[in-house]
């Protein structure tokens, strides 16, 4: 089973994991890591690496980062020096969508195949109430 982790700055990445377990329930090797202020790079980098090793039983490791270029996804770069890209792939920008698709479909895809759904899925995912039901509108006047 492909691997979830979240991570973000501060709390972000707890509270997407609570939150999913309304609607998914309690799920397995899904876990998270937050950067606090203060907390030494070198040290959270130590930290992804030890976690990804943990969860990662062969069938890679989907990670979610809160900001592309940001020092949660920074030290996803770093690790792929330390673990190689074959154990893990890691996305930027992550919403409540894509987590919650990735847990529901992480069993039917591999590792290359989720993380290209997952980013499709996270496009899909944003949708502004008044376009949507303009669109809506349209569809039945049509």
């Amino acid at each position: 089973m492909i691997s979830i982790l979240v991570m973000t700055h501060g709390e972000l990445a707890r509270g997407f994991i609570e939150s999913s377990k309304m609607i998914v329930g309690e799920t397995e090797k899904l876990e998270w890591l937050g950067l606090y202020p203060g907390d030494n790079i070198d040290e959270f980098n130590k930290k992804v690496i030890t976690k990804i090793q943990q969860l990662n039983d062969g069938s890679g490791v989907l990670i979610f980062t809160d900001l592309y270029g940001a020092s949660p996804f920074k030290a996803t770069a770093y690790c792929a020096s330390k673990l190689g890209p074959q154990s893990y792939r890691s996305i930027a920008g992550v919403n409540f969508p894509m987590l919650i698709e990735s847990i529901l479909m992480r069993d039917s895809k591999d590792l290359d195949a989720l993380a290209l759904h997952i980013m499709s899925t996270g496009q899909e995912g944003i949708k502004e109430l008044f376009v949507e039901a303009g669109a809506f509108q349209k569809e039945e006047q049509a």
